[in-house]
């Protein structure tokens, strides 16, 4: 499942960063990396088609991991939305509807599972959308080629 799912994978520490990272492309996943809320923004508003959000919580500068899931729910709202952290849990208002909170130290595991659980809901999401949208202008423009035998 994870193979052509993008992770835009959000970490401040690079030691972390590598590691995760590392341990989603052996599973599969392209993954993006970003130092900060910043960079993941920039990313994102360039055109990088996001399938799932993995960020840590804490970050130096800029907007923290809770900040930086609300903005992607809100410009794009397709998005998965995965949040961790070891020292500052959720409180109410914190998490975007559909956001998931892992706890640090997490599981190698529990992470995989976590990512591949969301890529496979934003997939059959798009393919819902995609398979029930309806026919636009432009569409009408597609002459079908009759089958033959």
């Amino acid at each position: 499942m994870p193979a052509h799912s993008t992770v835009l994978l959000v970490e401040d520490e690079p030691l972390i960063r590598l590691f995760l990272s590392e341990l989603l492309e052996e599973t599969g996943f392209r993954v993006v990396e970003a130092a900060n809320g910043a960079e993941a923004l920039v990313l994102m508003e360039a055109g990088l088609k996001v399938d799932v959000l993995l960020t840590d919580v804490d970050m130096p500068t800029g907007c923290n991991g809770f900040e930086l899931a609300h903005r992607v729910n809100e410009l794009w709202p397709g998005t998965e939305l995965l949040i961790m952290s070891g020292r500052q849990w959720p409180s109410e208002g914190d998490l975007p509807p559909g956001a998931a909170f892992l706890a640090k130290p997490c599981p190698n595991e529990v992470i995989v599972s976590h990512v591949v659980s969301a890529a496979e809901r934003k997939k059959r999401l798009f393919y819902v959308a995609e398979t029930t949208r309806q026919p636009t202008e432009r569409d009408s423009n597609i002459l079908p080629f009759p089958k033959t035998a």
